[in-house]
C-alpha cells in the first residue's frame, strides 16, 4: 500500500465548540449519532483509505475526551464501509461495489488520542474510471446510522512543456504547460479546480536516488472546458530552494537520467473549498465556521490528482541552470 501522503497533512482533525451565545443547547435533548470521514479519491494510488471518528460533546474540557481513544474511534465491528460505482448518465443504479476492510496505523503525538488508530482501506489500482461516479457509505452496524458522500474523479491531464530550460529574456522563466482535460473527457464535473506546480529534483546519495521537492505556483481554474494552463517557474528561485536544502551536503551527485521532474497535483472543487474555509485566516469573512460535504456527518470525500509528471533528462534541462546549481552545491 502507499503512503498516506498529502491528504493527511491537508485534512486535519476539526474540533467543533459550540459557545452558549452562538446556539441554543439543551442537554436534555435526544442523543444524536454523527460521524467525522476523511476519503479522497486518485485513480493513480494503489490504495484509497478513509479515516472514521466519532463526533461527540460532553461537560468539560472537549481534548479530555479526545484522549481517548473509545471517545474518538469505533470499534473493529462496528462499522460497514462501502464505496458503490455508477456510470455518469445513471447515478441512481450502482454497477459495482468497493469493500473496504480495518488496519490499524499509528499516530504520532497531537491534541487526540495517540497510538495505534483504525483506518478503512480497500485495493483501488486499476479499478477506478473517470467514466464513473462514485458514493461512499459507512454504516453503524450496530445503530443502523448511516453516513455519506460522492465524488467524481479528476480526468487526465498531460504536461507540454518538452524540455526544463529557461527564457533568459523574459526574467529566466520557464512557463509551465498543460491541458486541463483529456480532449475525450467532456463531463464539467471531472475538470480540476486547483492545480498545484511541483518541480523535483533528483540526485544520487552514493547508490540511492533521492530527491528535493519544490512547491512551485497554485493556480485555480474557473473554466468547465478543454483549456491550456500555464504557471511560471523561476530559476532563481530553483537555485535558492537547492541551495538552502543541499548545500552543506557531501556525497551526493548528478543523477543525469532525470534530474528533474514537473509534477502537477490538482483537486476538485469540494477538496478546495475544504481547504480554502478551513484553513482561512480571516474566520469573521466566512459564512460557515468549517467546511464539509458529508451527509450525517463531517469531514470530506473529495478527489485529486498526485501523479500526473514529466522527466528531463540532463540534456533537456538548461546548461545556465546546471552551472548556477554546480557553484552552490558541492557535487561529486
Amino acid at each position: 500500500m502507499k503512503k498516506l501522503v498529502w491528504l493527511f497533512g491537508c485534512l486535519a482533525c476539526i474540533v467543533l465548540f459550540v459557545r452558549c451565545d452562538d446556539v441554543e443547547f439543551s442537554p436534555n435533548e435526544p442523543w444524536q449519532e454523527q460521524m467525522m470521514i476523511y476519503g479522497i479519491l486518485d485513480q493513480d494510488d494503489d490504495t484509497t483509505f478513509v479515516r472514521i471518528e466519532k463526533v461527540f460533546l460532553g461537560d468539560g474540557n472537549a481534548l479530555h475526551y479526545a484522549k481517548q481513544k473509545d471517545s474518538v474511534y469505533y470499534p473493529v465491528d462496528d462499522l460497514d464501509v462501502k464505496m458503490y460505482e455508477y456510470n455518469l448518465n445513471d447515478t441512481n443504479n450502482s454497477i459495482n461495489v468497493f469493500q473496504f476492510d480495518y488496519t490499524m496505523r499509528q499516530k504520532p503525538e497531537g491534541s487526540f488520542y495517540s497510538g495505534e488508530v483504525p483506518l478503512y482501506y480497500c485495493v483501488t489500482k486499476n479499478k477506478l474510471s473517470v467514466n464513473k461516479f462514485y458514493r461512499l457509505e459507512v454504516t453503524n452496524k450496530k445503530t443502523g446510522f448511516k453516513a455519506s458522500s460522492s465524488t467524481y474523479l479528476i480526468a487526465d491531464y498531460s504536461i507540454n512543456t518538452s524540455n526544463f530550460t529557461f527564457n533568459n529574456s523574459s526574467g529566466t522563466r520557464l512557463v509551465v504547460t498543460w491541458n486541463n482535460v483529456n480532449e475525450s473527457q467532456s463531463n464539467a464535473n471531472l475538470v480540476a479546480k486547483r492545480f498545484q506546480v511541483n518541480v523535483r529534483f533528483n540526485y544520487r546519495r552514493q547508490a540511492r536516488i533521492e530527491h528535493v521537492d519544490i512547491p512551485l505556483s497554485a493556480v485555480s481554474n474557473s473554466s468547465t472546458s478543454i483549456r491550456q494552463m500555464t504557471a511560471p517557474i523561476s530559476k532563481e528561485d530553483i537555485v535558492l530552494y537547492l541551495k538552502n536544502a543541499l548545500g552543506n551536503e557531501t556525497g551526493i551527485s548528478w543523477y543525469n537520467d532525470a534530474p528533474f521532474e514537473i509534477n502537477i497535483l490538482a483537486c476538485d472543487q469540494e477538496m478546495f473549498d475544504y481547504i480554502s474555509i478551513n484553513n482561512a485566516t480571516e474566520r469573521s469573512l466566512n459564512y460557515k465556521p468549517s467546511y464539509s460535504n458529508i451527509n450525517g456527518g463531517y469531514g470530506l470525500f473529495a478527489s485529486r490528482r498526485t501523479h500526473i509528471s514529466k522527466s528531463y533528462n540532463t540534456y533537456q534541462v538548461d546548461q545556465d541552470l546546471q552551472a548556477k546549481l554546480n557553484s552552490v552545491i558541492t557535487f561529486n
